[in-house]
């Protein structure tokens, strides 16, 4: 009777995985350059005889059962998680005006140096430091064909959409882009930041086109996620329903053989 109790907790569980993912997705819709995560399931089937010691033998069975320990096999079907992706759709852009203000139009993400090595964004809302190195919004250094973009000054910033840096007729350096052969190799961090856990020939050279003044919304579409987010609910309440069932059911029948034994 147990194992009728956990096909709908599994899938419990998983809906409240739903719910914090969605919840996440919407409290982002606004942030620049933010990609939504999307979830996925399986369905875990019982397969309880490949990994057991022997077969259950026939009734009225005469064998020791030790021969049946340890059971090993899956007797529940259940549902569990089997990925959390995040989409790298592009979003919209937004133009700001600010030279400094910076998106892709295409494929290929910003490099950008932090404590922890390289990392990569979409987010490009850069600023300048007192000293005219050129920042993300958290201070990591943004990247450039030969290292860390310095020497400028604001108002006077020209970048073109291959990502080279001009100031004013000076070529100061060129933006540094990458994109990714295969997506699922790269990760999502906080603060708007990617990381890659490929191979190193996973890195290709982008095709996108750099916009100066211009930056990049989220790629959250709120009405999917609401109606997204009403189902999850819907589901969890009559799983939750189910459970409470079952668990009536067993009670139930409990105290019958309570009776009965009395």
């Amino acid at each position: 009777m147990l194992k009728n109790i956990y096909a709908p907790l599994s899938g419990g569980v998983g809906q409240e995985r739903v719910m914090e993912i969605i919840a996440n997705n919407l409290a982002n819709t606004n942030t620049v350059g933010y990609k939504e995560e999307q979830i996925t399931f399986q369905s875990m089937d019982s397969n309880p005889w490949n990994s057991y010691s022997s077969v259950l033998p026939p009734a009225p069975f005469k064998m020791d059962m030790k021969e049946l320990y340890p059971l090993r096999g899956n007797e529940m079907a259940y549902v569990a998680v089997s990925d959390v992706r995040t989409s790298l759709v592009q979003g919209g852009l937004q133009k700001t005006g600010n030279p400094l203000d910076l998106a892709i139009q295409g494929n290929g993400m910003f490099v950008v140096n932090t404590p922890f090595g390289e990392r990569y964004t979409r987010d490009g809302s850069f600023s300048l430091t007192p000293d005219g190195v050129l920042v993300t919004k958290n201070g990591a250094l943004v990247q450039g064909e030969n290292g860390a973009i310095a020497g400028l000054k604001e108002g006077d910033v020209q970048i073109l959409p291959s990502g080279e840096v001009f100031l004013g007729d000076r070529f100061v350096d060129k933006i540094k882009t990458v994109a990714f052969n295969d997506t699922k190799s790269v990760q999502k961090l906080g603060d708007n930041l990617f990381v890659h856990d490929g191979p190193p020939d996973n890195i290709i050279a982008p095709t996108g086109e750099v916009t100066q003044g211009y930056l990049e919304s989220s790629n959250v579409n709120p009405m999917r996620n609401l109606t997204n987010m009403i189902v999850a609910h819907r589901s969890y309440e009559a799983l939750q329903k189910a459970v409470k069932t079952h668990d009536e059911t067993l009670q139930l029948s409990s105290s019958k053989v309570g009776n009965v034994d009395g």
